[in-house]
């Protein structure tokens, strides 16, 4: 392998860095992704329970590097939803600033809307177009509130974050945030060309609840009424996941490992009647159960024909264990084998090989743990389109 390969290799597998702008420039690029849904049990394409087109993406970037040692970032999403009658929602996805330290050389401190430096969700290009399995099963969110350290260490020898979180991720704030940060650190090693291992941890002490399948209101169980407290909450919230990538040539693997516990406190009141059905007092009920998660996901690529054409693949494995008189037993409709593959055809990159006009394919297949359920079958048809330009500061 000659020397310049072996370089273009190296900076494959760090996080892509910043294009540097000159003081006073800014950087507009717009991401748009394009894409048809085709989702049907069994493979029954021609009777899916899914079918259609959408804009899954569209980010508007604006940067601007007022001097060396000061940049800052917007990022907004516009893209087609459900939620108001315009069939479209904005949302905020990054607003940060990057002050250069000045001791440390190439680190930078970062406060603001950012990126959450957990195993691969934060570094995940879309080689694959579906989501990490970190933000696909919900771990966490790709982008945070918060404040944190992160750059490179000496000698190319890898990258280093650390950082406080709000821990809710970038869709919650206000009365959704606890007074409970999160905690995190992420580093990533290269020791050698082509070879890349890192490793992330986060831990929060309390998430407040916001999920969809907290019980809140009024409930009736076996003849009782129970009315439910909106105090739950996942504590001891604790995950970790080592990563690693290989690359040699035109084939590369990237996989990760992820531990994720966490145990949910609630409470609720029960409701007492008489012998006449009327009611006579409350009992309040206050409860726990713990949840471990783990997986494992692997996707190996080919790059063919000049970088034009990128072959791939998927697997994946997921558990998720719930506690059941005083037993962790897992929930096999919730667990599941994944597997799949596709392909991208590059008509056009652009710098440093970032897509620019790409049209994508993929097949997953998802199989439950639970053998008497049916397989989920998803085929992705996407076109990806991306630019940016730069606007140089008038000259007066």
């Amino acid at each position: 392998m000659s020397r310049k390969s072996i370089v273009l290799l190296a900076v494959a597998i760090f996080t892509a860095a910043l294009f540097a702008l000159d003081p006073g420039q800014t950087e507009l690029e717009h991401n748009g992704w394009f894409r048809y849904t085709n989702q049907s049990s069994e493979f029954k394409i021609t009777d899916p329970s899914v079918s259609r087109f959408s804009l899954e993406r569209g980010y508007l970037r604006f940067s601007y590097q007022w001097a060396p040692p000061f940049f800052t970032k917007m990022t907004v999403d516009i893209f087609s939803s459900d939620k108001y009658p315009e069939g479209a929602t904005v949302r905020l996805k990054e607003a940060y600033a990057d002050i250069a330290m000045p001791v440390v050389r190439d680190f930078n401190f970062t406060a603001g809307l950012q990126k959450h430096y957990f195993g691969l969700i934060y570094s995940w290009d879309y080689t694959h177009p579906e989501k990490s399995l970190a933000d696909d099963q919900g771990i966490c969110a790709s982008a945070d509130y918060g404040l944190t350290i992160n750059g490179y260490l000496p000698s190319g020898l890898g990258e280093l974050q650390l950082g406080v979180y709000n821990g809710e991720g970038y869709k919650y704030a206000g009365k959704y945030v606890n007074l409970s940060p999160e905690l995190l650190g992420n580093v990533r090693l290269t020791p050698f060309p082509g070879i890349a291992l890192g490793v992330s941890m986060f831990t929060n002490a309390a998430d407040q609840s916001h999920y969809k399948n907290d019980k809140k209101g009024r409930t009736t169980q076996s003849g009782s009424t129970f009315f439910m407290n909106a105090d739950t909450a996942n504590k001891n919230r604790f995950a970790l996941a080592p990563m690693f990538k290989l690359a040699y040539g035109p084939v590369s693997l990237l996989g990760e490992y992820i531990n994720y516990n966490y145990t949910r406190f609630f409470s609720y009141y029960k409701i007492n009647f008489d012998s006449a059905g009327a009611v006579v007092d409350s009992t309040l009920n206050e409860k726990t159960k713990k949840y471990s998660f783990s997986g494992l996901d692997l996707v190996p690529t080919v790059t063919l024909a000049k970088r034009t054409l990128e072959i791939f693949g998927r697997f994946s494995l997921w558990d998720r264990k719930e506690e059941h008189d005083n037993e962790m037993q897992l929930n096999k409709d919730k667990s599941f084998i994944r597997y799949g593959a596709g392909f991208n055809y590059h008509f056009m990159r652009r710098e440093k090989g970032k897509p620019g006009l790409e049209f994508q394919f993929a097949w997953t297949r998802t199989q439950p743990k639970n053998t008497e359920l049916k397989p989920t079958d998803v085929l992705l048809a996407q076109v990806r389109f991306e630019w940016s330009t730069i606007i140089n500061k008038p000259e007066l």
